[in-house]
């Protein structure tokens, strides 16, 4: 931005030292306070002349310099424009570019090279040299106005050194009255003096800042001399120079002032009487009064002094402004002359009153800065009263005024004042009886003959402060005299006594028909005769009554006339009563506004408020200024009892009401029944056509009073219409209505974003929110994005840092004005906003969103973003940039834009001015994090706005070895540079700015910015510094947890991405630091620490900032190291040297700090901490379960811990109890893989135990069907998986596995069994299964169910139990919903043909639980026998259709989910078959079609297995829907003959082989359930007696080869095929071990063999059942008498000539060394391993030889050579 001179100025910055030395934004070391006030001597002591004018010849100063031509001839313009030193322009110039020049390098060059604008740029440097001046003079001031002991900065031993050094022989005030003689003296500058440029537009600016610096000097002056005496040479000095400048009004250049200066005119002039007063000392000249001595005034000190100061004021006398110098020098010499020259004296003062001196004062007083509450005020309003008691000390109060008129300003100037804090303690300290007091007892003497003086000063005095207030009540209880107008009384109601003065009160009076109040008979009267009625001027005798009455009950009789006064009607109301009751109104808000609990004894009064509102706000005209003061009442009152004063205030008809319900936004958005109430009629007749709003403002700040308390007890919906009225028209029009008051309509735009402010924080339960009718918080946010009301706001908030500025300048304090205002209004636009966009629901732009977040169309108009963003270049208050800043990360989080496109061309000048704003050491601390923050977020969300912020790029990209290039305005070194390791802990980098620092690094590495995490990795240790020890508690823990949490993230995330070999060498050098150190120990210990001391309460008050308990610090930190564990757990870093005694001891510390959650009461940060340390505790001994040595402790200890979760309530706690549960489970599978590793059985049971009441709990509360819906719906386009499960869901599921697992190690089930029954677990799980299982939800927690379902059911017992609680009656017509979809059938990816799938986690279906349920069957079935058989058949009768298409879609489809349920189906189907003839008679039609659907499977597969090359090429290129369109339509004839071919092939790939696997699978579990429905071969041939009529043949007699192009029944060629295939198999599987083999297999090795996949002894299972199902169904034909002799012996020619030639085939394969039967091996049959597979395995050849090799092949010889011969 700057040329790098900026960074060398030093001795320019004015707003930057001011900022230092007063404490704005942050508290520095006082060293360095002292240190830079001492550097800066000159410049504060020298103030506006420390700029010096030319003097060297032109360019003689910037030789030295380093100035591109074109900067050298600006700066010269710039000397000239400025009249300022070379130097200093020099200077001036580089420290307008490094602070304030908005704009890129490209925008400096253009102004620097065209004339137009160079003119315009060299303007703008000129505003700022202007305000540079001013903030050095706010230097001086500040440090003069805190350096007094009285007050209380913590600067305040600095200042005092540093002034007691500025007044080393007088130099400062010296200084400052060479700066008043400079400015009054100042030429107005001309084109000849100051260049061309100089026009008379430019000479008024001139002048402005010229009349501002006299201003500022004048409040140095008036706080200078507060503390220090002024010497009568410089008093008489500045007198005459006043004098002469008219105080203000003849100033040098007033020819070419115009009205715009007339409020700076009267303020000089103003402040410069001040400045003479103060200087006059008139408190000291008021206390010396009563000793006579003045030897302590500098004034009056000697005669000769005095006299100089006599003979300077004779000359005053002819202005308005001389008048209060005339009226104290007249103080001063009655009290110092002691009478003597009374004629003069009298002369000054009647000098004084003659120019209406106290009409001056009084209009003095109401001067915007001194008006206000600034130091400055408060001086003013001190010397005015000095002035005023010294005059009432000297003077008798009747002397000082000499009408009505003046008497009238006298006690208006007494209100204000006694209105201040000090003033009227200073009143009260001093007592009525004297000075100003004197005053407010005349007035009390007067009442109520002198109504509104009394009640006026006792307002001011109850305004002032609670114990003002509280005096003035109790003193208004009693009030001593009521004074009246005799003519008040008749003659009868008075009695003369003897002395003519005084008479008695004959009867009761009562003064008020309407009220109580009333004068008791008997009591004495004086008569004075002084007083006069405003209608003449004639002398009316009034009388005093002596009697002690209550005020109170005066002013109720008084609301109480005016009431009865417009009962009567509204002719008879009096302007007069009205005012006194506005009084009266005014009067009790002042005292209920001091002294809050003073409302509860005025109730008859605030009662009589509400009637005057309900009858005056229909009153034409209304008198607004006492309704305002009677809301103002009851508003204070709304503090104390907020119910009633709402319920009373809506019984006024006041408030805006509905008319209906309001049941959605639309009716929000049409207004529809919504009534404006009386108040509204009073705000469109009356207030906004005069341009006055009290009534308004009253309103709002009512409204908004109510709004919390009522939130609070809950019925914050009443203020429904009342709101809505807000936002529909008052906040939407506010800023087009006309004003009498231009400050009204920033107060009135703030109370109504105030309101929606307090509606929109708060925190609304789910019920509320869920609510069918819209909240109001809804509504609130509904209107302002989606009405006018948003409009408005974003008017608002898109104002601009220009006009902002402008009234900031105007106003004449720093802290008050229109300027001050204006910001206040913007800054709580951005609180409101920012609400907005947090708490938005709808999913369609609202007019707000899009107005923020669309992209500009063009460059005429700049972007609202654009706008807000510039914000950053305000510098008066932090606290407006800080919420800009917040306001564009917010839009970079909610809103789908582009904040880069926004900013469009000042992209680069605003990253500028970000980035020097976060490294200046003098910006508020706030603000820095508020920019980190920024940053942060837009790592994630703002690709272009981050990458303009890093600049960092890399020198070679096409190199290996990238080396990263860090821009000369990276936010990479800023950050770096605050986060110094000599900077961490000091003011410099206190924790919570660290803290933002190392959120802003860790975003980077979670957006895996490699650029910037390669630039950023060297310095890792300086990120890692902030780990150091933590104390428990202490101040700013908040951060420090914080931080050490984003250090453990970035570690983790920089594991994870690194290759453990490839770690890069600093961090692997704090790696080796940690293990070294103990690190790791040391978190896991002081982390385990925090949990168990954690609540929402226990840390300091930064801990309570955030209100959601995930943002927690300790919350926060624990999910850090969760992520460094999990990392640590997954990878194995070497340098780390973890061990097994480090890895036990982090479980047992989370286990610790799980236990301990639950020791106190669960808060809502327990729940949460105990949730994500069950989860890590978890995830570690899954990794780590090897490392654990004392798993008997642990197991215990969680089995403890588990039941002290259920012991707090009968509610379960998913997420602490999944990770614990869990954990049991995955400790006892490690246990059980482990020979060595046994549990005592007796130790299982109580986890059992427990695990029961847990599962039975969670499944009385398992989530219902429509909860389940409702979560798949809104999680429609995300992957449905198990971590997108209920919580509940998740327990059961869990608790399912951990009983399963409990069951698999008792093992006895007279132990676990009775468990089970007891807790009645199974009938609760089946009633769960039911019902999820017909609404197709909860399929997750299925799967495992019907996996324990199964274990449960391999005991018997365990059947027995699973069958008596209704498993079927729950379960069989249930599962039919899982396939009755359609589209659940076969769920899951099609392989690609030919390539191996990657291996992934199994996608768990409803197809999947369909599967684990025939499984289930099957087991109960094989356990039970015939206890279960009725069960079977219904299952089977209920599924017939499926379980028949189950077989006649594995002919088509050859798919893995295909293969699975037949497999299971085929395995029921061999089962049921044990009961064949039961299963005949129960179920004859569906065992038919079952059987018939099954061989022909057996004949599809058959003659796929029998061609390789056609399976292979179905494998490659058909699909499921061109294979059920038939064989004939897939290959034209030539193509079918070559793929139909049975030759094999030599490279068949996986899905291939893996494909054979399964058919030869499903053969042998048909074989099986066919061998039951075959006659049994022993007893065939033996037995000639069996009736082979029982049987029918299921071969038909044929011997060719199945076909592959028709759909055939099996024939004997069918089964001789398989064996065919089971030889070829085996010949295969053998030749691979041969030397011709091995050495072709080592030219291929990626090539699958078939004896990887397929066990041999599955192919000589099915082999041998197929040879027996072949001989078996042979002898069926040749013993039944019904088949033809001809046929016979066909059936024997060729059964024997296939026989002989398997024989040889057999033969050849035996003679190479083939295997034995599998029967008498130690191989496992594939069959064992299923329920009931031990019989299945069995061999024919058994049962003739045993114990001898190839049995079953010498029966078939035997068979062959016996039977077929």
């Amino acid at each position: 931005m700057a040329d790098s001179n900026a960074r060398k100025i030093d001795s320019f910055g004015n707003r930057h030292l001011w900022q230092f030395i007063s404490g704005t934004g942050i508290l520095r070391p006082r060293e360095l306070i002292k240190r830079e006030m001492t550097r800066n001597t000159e410049k504060i002591l020298n103030g506006l002349l420390f700029y010096k004018k030319p003097r060297a010849p032109q360019g003689d100063l910037l030789k030295d310099k380093n100035l591109q031509k074109q900067q050298k001839d600006f700066v010269l313009k710039l000397t000239t424009f400025l009249n300022l030193e070379e130097d200093q322009s020099y200077e001036v110039f580089f420290s307008y570019l490094s602070q304030d020049f908005r704009g890129s390098e490209k925008n400096l060059q253009l102004c620097l090279s065209t004339e137009r604008h160079s003119h315009a740029f060299m303007v703008k440097i000129r505003d700022f040299y202007h305000s540079e001046r001013l903030y050095l003079l706010q230097c001086i001031l500040h440090i003069l106005t805190f350096w007094s002991e009285s007050e209380n900065h913590p600067y305040r031993e600095e200042y005092t050194v540093f002034v007691n050094i500025l007044l080393k022989d007088n130099e400062l005030i010296k200084k400052l009255l060479e700066q008043v003689d400079l400015l009054c003296d100042e030429p107005l500058p001309t084109w000849e003096t100051h260049g061309t440029l100089m026009n008379e537009r430019q000479a008024l600016v001139w002048a402005h800042q010229n009349m501002k610096e006299q201003n500022e000097l004048l409040k140095i002056l008036l706080v200078y001399w507060k503390e220090f005496e002024a010497n009568a040479p410089d008093f008489n000095r500045l007198l005459d120079k006043f004098k002469r400048q008219g105080f203000g009004r003849r100033q040098s250049y007033k020819h070419i002032l115009d009205e715009s200066f007339d409020r700076l005119t009267k303020q000089i002039g103003s402040l410069e009487v001040l400045v003479l007063l103060q200087a006059m000392d008139m408190e000291t000249v008021e206390r010396l009064s009563y000793s006579k001595c003045f030897d302590d005034h500098s004034l009056l000190k000697d005669k000769a002094t005095f006299q100089s100061v006599e003979n300077s004021m004779q000359l005053l006398g002819s202005d308005q402004p001389h008048s209060p110098l005339l009226l104290s020098w007249a103080v001063i010499r009655q009290l110092y002359l002691e009478g003597e020259g009374a004629n003069i004296t009298r002369k000054y003062g009647n000098q004084a009153l003659q120019l209406y001196v106290f009409n001056f004062l009084s209009e003095m007083l109401d001067l915007e800065p001194i008006s206000g509450k600034s130091i400055t005020a408060s001086l003013s309003h001190c010397v005015i009263y000095t002035v005023l008691l010294a005059a009432l000390t000297a003077f008798d109060e009747s002397t000082l005024t000499r009408n009505n008129s003046e008497m009238q300003d006298l006690y208006d100037i007494t209100c204000k004042l006694m209105g201040r804090d000090f003033i009227a303690g200073n009143v009260w300290k001093k007592g009525l009886e004297q000075g100003v007091g004197n005053m407010y007892q005349s007035a009390l003497l007067n009442f109520p003959l002198d109504f509104s003086t009394l009640v006026k000063l006792s307002t001011a005095l109850a305004s002032a402060n609670a114990d003002s207030a509280s005096k003035v009540l109790e003193l208004w209880s009693e009030l001593p005299r009521y004074t009246e107008y005799l003519d008040r009384n008749s003659s009868h109601d008075l009695r003369f006594t003897s002395d003519p003065l005084v008479c008695q009160l004959a009867r009761d009076k009562t003064p008020y028909g309407a009220g109580d109040f009333r004068i008791p008979a008997g009591v004495y009267g004086q008569l004075i005769t002084t007083g006069g009625k405003p209608v003449s001027n004639l002398e009316i005798p009034i009388i005093q009554w002596e009697v002690t009455y209550d005020g109170w009950q005066l002013l109720k009789g008084e609301i109480q006339e005016l009431l009865s006064q417009v009962a009567r009607g509204a002719g008879m109301v009096q302007p007069v009563q009205v005012e006194r009751v506005t009084d009266i109104a005014q009067f009790v808000r002042a005292i209920c506004r001091s002294q809050p609990s003073a409302a509860d004894g005025l109730t008859d009064i605030i009662v009589l408020l509400y009637t005057l509102i309900q009858r005056f706000s229909s009153f034409n005209p209304p008198p607004l200024e006492l309704l305002a003061a009677c809301i103002d009442c009851i508003t204070c009152v709304a503090k104390l009892h907020p119910k009633e004063a709402w319920h009373d205030m809506k019984q006024t008809g006041l408030l805006p009401f509905l008319t209906e319900n309001i049941d959605n936004m639309a009716e929000v958005l049409s207004g529809r029944g919504l009534s404006p109430g009386l108040y509204g009629s009073l705000l469109a007749g009356f207030e906004v056509p005069q341009g006055e709003y009290q009534v308004t403002v009253a309103f709002l700040d009512f409204i908004s009073e109510l709004v919390m308390p009522l939130y609070k007890i809950g019925h914050e919906m009443q203020l429904q219409p009342v709101v809505m009225y807000i936002l529909r028209e008052i906040f939407p029009a506010f800023q087009k209505w006309r004003y009498y008051n231009s400050v009204r309509r920033e107060i009135i735009g703030h109370k109504c974003l105030k309101i929606a402010h307090k509606i929109l924080n708060f925190r609304l339960p789910k019920k509320k929110k869920n609510s069918d009718k819209p909240h109001i918080q809804n509504l609130c946010v509904y209107s302002l994005l989606f009405t006018e009301a948003g409009r408005a706001l974003l008017e608002i908030i898109a104002t601009g840092v220009e006009p902002l500025e402008i009234l900031l300048a105007q106003q004449s304090s720093l802290t008050e004005g229109s300027g001050e205002d204006l910001m206040q209004l913007i800054q709580i636009g951005f609180s409101v906003m920012n609400r907005l966009l947090l708490l938005k629901s709808h999913d369609e732009l609202s007019p707000v969103e899009v107005a923020l977040s669309s992209q500009p169309a063009g460059y005429q108009n700049q972007h609202i973003v654009a706008v807000i963003a510039e914000y950053i270049y305000h510098r008066t208050n932090p606290l407006l940039p800080k919420l800009a800043t917040l306001f564009l990360r917010r839009l970079a989080v909610v809103l789908p834009m582009s904040i880069l496109a926004c900013l469009g061309g000042q992209g680069e000048a605003i990253r500028d001015i970000y980035l020097m704003r976060l490294h200046s050491a003098t910006e508020d601390l706030s603000l820095k994090t508020g920019i980190l923050e920024l940053m942060s977020v837009c790592v994630d969300t703002q690709p272009g706005l981050i990458e303009l912020f890093l600049n960092v790029q890399t020198t070679k990209p096409s190199a290996t070895n990238k080396d990263v290039l860090v821009g000369r305005t990276s936010c990479l070194q800023t950050v770096l540079d605050l986060m110094d390791v000599r900077r961490q802990g000091s003011y410099q980098c206190p924790p919570d700015l660290l803290c933002a620092c190392c959120n802003f690094i860790q975003a980077l590495w979670v957006g895996m910015r490699e650029t910037a995490m390669a630039a950023l990795r060297a310095k890792l240790a300086c990120l890692y510094t902030g780990g150091k020890d933590l104390k428990l508690s202490g101040p700013m823990l908040t951060f420090k947890l914080k931080t050490v949490s984003y250090i453990f993230k970035v570690l983790a995330q920089e594991i994870y991405v690194t290759n453990s070999t490839k770690i890069d060498n600093n961090l692997s050098k704090i790696l080796k630091e940690l293990a070294e150190k103990g690190r790791v120990k040391y978190w896991s210990t002081y982390i385990t620490d925090c949990i168990k001391e954690a609540d929402e309460g226990s840390h300091d008050n930064s801990m309570d900032t955030s209100t959601d308990c995930t943002d927690h610090p300790i919350h926060k930190l624990l999910l850090a190291w969760k992520n460094f564990l999990v990392v640590l757990a997954k990878i194995n870093v070497v340098e780390l040297k973890l061990d097994d005694g480090l890895k036990e001891l982090i479980i047992v510390d989370l286990l610790e700090a799980i236990h301990a959650q639950f020791t106190n009461s669960l808060s809502e940060l327990r729940h949460k901490l105990a949730q994500t340390c069950s989860a890590l505790f978890f995830t570690l001994v899954k990794r780590w379960t090897s490392s654990i040595k004392v798993w008997r402790q642990v197991l215990d200890r969680t089995l403890e811990t588990l039941t002290l979760t259920m012991s707090s309530g009968d509610m379960i706690i998913p997420s602490v109890q999944i990770g614990l549960l869990g954990s049991i489970t995955a400790i006892l599978q490690y246990l059980r893989l482990d020979a060595h590793k046994r549990v005592d059985v007796q130790k299982l049971g109580p986890i059992l135990v427990s695990t029961c009441e847990v599962l039975l709990q969670s499944t009385r509360e398992l989530p219902s069907v429509k909860e389940l819906q409702k979560l798949r719906e809104s999680l429609e386009n995300t992957e449905k998986s198990f971590a997108h499960t209920d919580h509940r869901l998740k327990l059961q599921t869990v608790a399912c596995c951990t009983v399963e697992e409990l069951i698999h190690h008792v093992r006895d089930s007279e132990i676990w069994l009775p468990i089970l029954q007891e807790n009645m677990v199974l009938p609760a799980l089946l009633s769960s299964a039911e019902i999820y299982l017909k609404s197709l939800e909860g399929l997750h927690y299925l799967q495992p169910l019907f996996i324990l379902f199964l274990t449960i059911a391999q005991d018997k017992k365990g059947a027995e139990c699973l069958a008596m609680a209704g498993l079927t009656q729950h379960v069989c017509l249930p599962i039919t919903y899982c396939y009755q979809n359609g589209d659940s059938s076969y769920p899951g990816p099609k392989p690609t043909p030919g390539k191996v799938a990657r291996p992934k986690q199994q996608q768990v279906t409803w197809h999947n639980v369909y599967c684990l349920c025939l499984d289930v069957y099957t087991t109960m079935l094989a356990t039970m026998k015939y206890s279960f058989l009725e069960d079977a058949f219904n299952f089977v009768g209920c599924h017939q259709d499926r379980l028949q298409q189950c077989l006649e879609i594995a002919r088509f489809s050859l798919s893995s989910e295909t293969f699975s349920e037949v497999e299971k189906t085929c395995l029921l189907i061999s089962h049921l078959a044990n009961f064949s003839r039961e299963w005949r008679l129960h179920l004859p039609e569906p065992l038919n079609k079952i059987l018939m659907s099954l061989l022909y499977m057996c004949q599809t597969f058959v003659s796929l297995l029998i061609r390789p090359r056609y399976l292979q090429y179905i494998l490659e290129h058909q699909g499921l829907e061109q294979r059920e369109r038939g064989v004939a339509e897939r290959l034209p004839l030539p193509c079918l003959q070559h793929q139909a071919s049975t030759e094999d092939i030599d490279s068949p790939t996986v899905q291939h082989i893996q494909v054979q696997h399964s058919m030869l699978k499903v053969l042998g579990e048909c074989f099986v359930a066919l061998r039951q429905f075959s006659p049994d071969l022993v007893q065939i041939l033996v037995d000639q007696n069996m009736d082979v009529g029982e049987y029918e043949p299921f071969l038909a007699i044929g011997f060719s080869t199945p076909p592959a192009d028709q759909d055939t029944p099996p024939t004997f060629g069918t089964m001789l095929s398989c064996v065919s295939v089971g030889l070829r198999l085996l010949t295969k599987m053998d030749g691979s071990k041969s030397p011709q083999r091995q050495e072709s297999s080592a030219t291929a090795v990626s090539t699958p063999s078939v004896s990887q996949h397929v066990p041999k002894s599955l192919v000589m299972f099915v082999l041998e059942n197929a040879l027996y199902l072949t001989m078996s169904q042979g002898m069926l034909y040749l013993k039944d008498p019904s088949v033809h002799p001809r046929e016979k012996q066909l059936l024997k020619r060729e059964l024997g000539t296939e026989m002989n030639s398997i024989l040889s085939g057999i033969q050849r394969y035996i003679r190479r060394g083939g295997p034995q039967s599998p029967a008498p091996t130690t191989q496992i049959s594939p069959r064992t391993q299923s329920p009931g597979g031990a019989t299945l395995s069995r061999s024919i050849s058994q049962t003739f030889l045993s114990n001898q090799d190839h049995a079953i092949f010498r029966l078939v010889q035997e068979f062959s050579k016996q039977v077929l011969r």
